[in-house]
């Protein structure tokens, strides 16, 4: 089992040829966050680079650099020779540069902030105007969609099954890719979103086959927290190995319950208990935003949105997770798992 000790973090800068330069053993201080899909289907990052040389902060303001990517986790504890046999680490961020600005904390301490966006500019930028022959299918449509974001960099990531479907007609394909993409997931009955510069697409009903086990031991941070109908919130060490989709394993008896509003209990007809459905509590006799969120009997949670926070140098060094419970029914009455907003 990896060990969390020793923080592990480096940052490279890019230009559009793929080569720029590795930033260590700085203070940096970042958060990075999911937006929700009604803004922006992948992630946001902001990362303050403090006591940069004057070289190299001209270098990034003179705009030289038009990517960012960020590994981090733990190191773990070294062996005999000084490698890192439990080595936990892995890319949290991999965006586009989109603005920068310099400054000073006070008279010795400088930054620089970078505010980015994982694959915006294939976001914005990526167009189709184009006509598929008869006989298509929904995955010649992804094909053809995703040919116009290889200029960017954006690559196919985890891709369901498409609809087996052959139609008989030819169709015209003109509009942003993104639009395409959004189509193209609405037919798979899925969610979709941009990270690490590939495109994502799983179904409302699934979750990636990973599996993180969540304990004081593995970097759980106090107790899980239900909340009233849009799932439990987590708080963790920063582990890569935790994904948006991705499977989180609770001690089911942690998770710290949440309290039925006084006009819920003041209006039920009689006395509330929770009955065990489909492997997840429910409260009986309420429903919608009275009911508190699935509880797994087993503890097992599907990631739906993350927000990292860290500091190089300081105390933060945490993801903050909305889960929802595997086969719970907010999977169904939310259009998505992947669209809550951490807010």
């Amino acid at each position: 089992m990896s060990e969390n000790w020793m923080r592990h973090f480096e940052m490279e800068l890019l230009d559009d040829k793929g080569e720029g330069i590795l930033l260590t053993n700085l203070k940096v201080t970042f958060d990075i966050q999911k937006m929700p899909a009604t803004i922006f289907n992948g992630f946001v990052g902001n990362f303050k680079i403090y006591n940069l040389s004057q070289i190299t902060q001209n270098r990034i303001k003179n705009k030289e650099f038009s990517r960012i990517r960020v590994i981090a986790g733990y190191d773990g504890n070294p062996d005999a020779s000084g490698a890192y046999p439990d080595q936990n680490i892995g890319m949290i961020f991999n965006g586009d540069i989109r603005f920068s600005v310099a400054g000073k904390d006070n008279i010795t301490d400088s930054w620089v902030l970078l505010q980015c966006i994982d694959s915006w500019n294939g976001h914005m930028y990526a167009a189709m105007r184009t006509t598929i022959a008869k006989g298509w299918t929904f995955q010649d449509v992804f094909n053809a969609a995703m040919k116009t974001y290889e200029p960017f960099g954006i690559t196919a990531g985890i891709v369901p099954e498409m609809p087996t479907t052959v139609f008989p007609r030819a169709k015209v394909l003109v509009g942003n890719t993104s639009d395409i993409i959004y189509s193209v997931a609405k037919q798979c009955k899925a969610s979709w979103w941009y990270e690490n510069n590939q495109v994502h697409i799983l179904p409302d009903d699934k979750y990636l086959d990973t599996m993180v086990v969540l304990n004081a031991n593995t970097g759980l941070i106090g107790m899980p927290q239900q909340t009233m109908g849009n799932g439990v919130n987590v708080k963790c060490l920063i582990n890569p190995n935790i994904k948006l989709g991705g499977l989180i394993r609770l001690d089911q008896a942690s998770v710290y319950r949440a309290s039925l509003s006084n006009e819920v209990i003041g209006t039920s007809p009689g006395a509330l208990g929770e009955t065990a459905t489909d492997g997840n509590l429910y409260v009986d006799g309420i429903a919608g935003q009275s009911q508190p969120a699935s509880i797994n009997t087993d503890g097992d949670y599907i990631v739906g949105s993350i927000n990292y926070t860290g500091d190089t140098r300081g105390q933060n060094w945490y993801m903050d997770l909305l889960c929802l419970a595997k086969g719970g029914r907010e999977l169904l009455s939310q259009a998505t798992v992947l669209k809550v907003d951490l807010g």
